[in-house]
């Protein structure tokens, strides 16, 4: 049975619709121009900025590394908008197994403590894809970690 939550906090943004906006604004650019320059497509900026929607983790990523901010700072969750990289970045599927190996908890029983299907854990690794960003942030605040720790952008926890 999928322990799926029944609304995502994350679906729609307000906030992130006019951080993108303010954002694509300060660097004097077209939409289309700021995807290309971001590496996202133009219909993920489209969507963001008419409609709310938030994209994909990846599309997230790489427009957070663009701006050089916090992933939580483009939704107003952290005035913290300084961001240091990662001396060599890492990726979400090595920092899950360092924070399981360093708590001492198997995935099995970190799924059952989550709001994501037990077997969550092990699909994420074996199709080599993100969870979204609600379980992202669920899964940072169980380790006491950053978002974007966790998915391997900075060294900073």
């Amino acid at each position: 049975m999928s322990k799926k939550p029944e609304t995502t906090e994350f679906a729609t943004s307000a906030y992130f619709q006019k951080f993108l906006k303010e954002a694509i604004d300060e660097q004097d650019l077209t939409k289309v121009q700021f995807a290309k320059a971001a590496g996202v497509g133009s219909g993920v900026i489209i969507r963001a900025t008419l409609y709310q929607c938030v994209p994909s983790i990846k599309s997230l990523v790489k427009l957070a590394d663009y701006l050089h901010v916090p992933i939580m700072y483009m939704f107003g969750k952290t005035d913290e908008r300084y961001f240091e990289p990662a001396r060599e970045p890492s990726n979400f599927f090595v920092r899950l197994e360092q924070l399981t190996v360093e708590k001492g908890v198997k995935y099995s029983a970190l799924a059952h403590s989550m709001s994501f299907a037990s077997n969550a854990v092990y699909e994420w690794i074996r199709t080599k894809t993100l969870p979204s960003l609600d379980y992202l942030l669920e899964l940072s605040e169980y380790f006491d970690v950053s978002v974007d720790y966790l998915l391997g952008r900075t060294d900073d926890r």
